[in-house]
């Protein structure tokens, strides 16, 4: 079996509540290149604001963390100021699609203004923006973790203007020029429709098929034997999935489950709660676990809420030890031959989990499902769980079933 990962050592501590963000559709129909730092960056600025648009003029953000979200080199504050000047004087054009229906049609930048000064990044909107961002008719969930995957600007462009028409199946019939406007492809290099089609449009569609949550396909229409527009058929990729919202059924289960309400207990918002159980409930569950032990040890000297956003948005293994009894006086060497114990058991349970075949999971969700496990949404073709709440009920028979085997309590 594998062999267990490292401790992960993040040092800085969050402040981005969620790694979802819904994002008005006009903000995604846009014009004016701002290139694919600049499109990532407006995203994650605006997640790291939105519980606070309306109460907040000025917001804040260390650099350090909004680089992690981008996926982007901490040190290279030249690219991240050229980004940040990017879209703060970039025009945007609302509603190019017009559709919001009567929705007005509005030009403006991103950002009024931004400064970085100590580490740390702070930027403002316009009070009619912040109230457009703050009270979308029309959302569209753009996912940082999704986000971080693209390396073209086009292929990330794309992908937005085609995710909040998943439902529908179909952007419909869009001319090219405005094609051409929506994905910041507007040099003269693709006036010839070849050019545009091979170096944008392909390349994007093999990106967004390759990282994304949705899978696309390009249809043409001509005339004259001259296409003049464009539409793109839009579907779950189901190698994907996981980055899909749960309904709002699944979401009041969630705030049901003790892994919600341990997170909510060390500080955390409502909405981040949910969002990291939909996005990873083994993660949310171990981290619960994780700070209450150094609460309980008092190795957390500040908020416990930014130090469980640190274990879980950092990366790498998270470590859990076993409930230790408070009220029981133990000496310091004790305590700590019991952390390693536990660390050492929760690590090779991960070890063995992670190095299962798809043929041992996939019996072992057959042996959960005999035992009156629920698996409705568990497919043997992906080998994963569409619902959340039933990989966590998974994952956790599961960890409980290779502990004993490893225990050699179980044949």
């Amino acid at each position: 079996m594998a062999s267990a990962k490292p401790k992960s050592t993040a040092t800085a501590v969050a402040t981005v509540s969620s790694s979802e963000l819904r994002k008005h559709v006009g903000t995604v129909h846009v014009g004016g290149n701002l290139g694919l730092l600049g499109r990532k960056l407006s995203n994650v600025l605006l997640l790291n604001a939105f519980d606070n648009l309306l109460t907040k003029t000025v917001h804040e953000i260390p650099v350090g963390i909004m680089s992690q979200m981008l996926g982007f080199d901490s040190k290279n504050t030249g690219a991240l100021k050229d980004a940040l000047k990017k879209i703060s004087t970039t025009p945007i054009e609302f509603d190019i699609l017009h559709a919001a229906g009567d929705e007005e049609w509005g030009v403006t930048t991103l950002l009024g203004a931004a400064n970085i000064r100590n580490g740390v990044v702070r930027y403002e909107y316009s009070s009619e923006l912040a109230k457009k961002l703050a009270n979308p008719e029309i959302y569209l969930l753009i996912n940082i973790t999704v986000q971080k995957q693209f390396s073209g600007a086009y292929a990330l462009a794309l992908y937005e203007n085609c995710l909040r028409f998943k439902r529908t199946g179909s952007t419909g019939w869009i001319s090219v020029e405005i094609w051409r406007k929506l994905l910041d492809a507007e040099a003269s290099t693709y006036d010839e429709f070849k050019h545009f089609n091979g170096e944008v449009i392909k390349k994007a569609v093999k990106e967004v098929n390759t990282v994304s949550n949705i899978l696309i396909t390009p249809e043409y229409e001509r005339q004259n034997r001259r296409v003049t527009r464009i539409r793109f058929l839009v579907e779950d990729n189901p190698q994907r999935s996981m980055y899909d919202e749960t309904d709002s059924e699944g979401q009041a289960a969630i705030r049901n489950s003790d892994t919600y309400r341990g997170l909510v207990k060390l500080g955390l918002a409502d909405r981040l709660a949910v969002d990291w159980i939909q996005q990873d409930p083994d993660r949310a569950k171990k981290t619960v676990a994780y700070v209450e032990n150094k609460m309980r040890s008092k190795k957390i000297r500040g908020n416990a809420g930014g130090y469980a956003r640190t274990v879980f948005e950092a990366g790498g293994e998270i470590e859990t030890v076993e409930i230790v009894d408070v009220g029981a006086p133990k000496g310091a060497d004790e305590k700590s031959a019991l952390d390693q114990t536990a660390d050492a058991r929760s690590a090779s349970i991960s070890s063995a989990i992670r190095a299962l075949s798809d043929e041992e999971r996939q019996a072992y969700v057959h042996e959960f499902a005999t035992s009156g496990g629920p698996v409705s949404s568990w497919s043997d073709a992906t080998g994963a769980f569409k619902n959340v709440l039933e990989k966590s009920a998974f994952t956790a028979w599961l960890s409980v079933k290779i502990g004993e085997f490893l225990d050699g309590t179980v044949e």
